[in-house]
């Protein structure tokens, strides 16, 4: 009886759940960061009440 898991070109679960993780935060960090630099320039001022709202807050 052969225990061990066979290979293939899938990844494994545990990899691609963590490709989510990363891929998630960096979408997170590019929308934080145009928030902030929309917040900067003062022709795109931000509603931060329209954002938390966005955002389920």
């Amino acid at each position: 009886m052969n225990t061990e898991s066979s290979t293939s070109d899938t990844q494994s679960p545990s990899a691609a759940s963590r490709h989510r993780h990363v891929v998630g935060a960096l979408v997170l960090a590019a929308v934080l960061g145009l928030s902030f630099l929309g917040y900067l320039t003062p022709d795109m001022r931000i509603q931060w009440e329209n954002f938390m709202s966005m955002c389920g807050f």
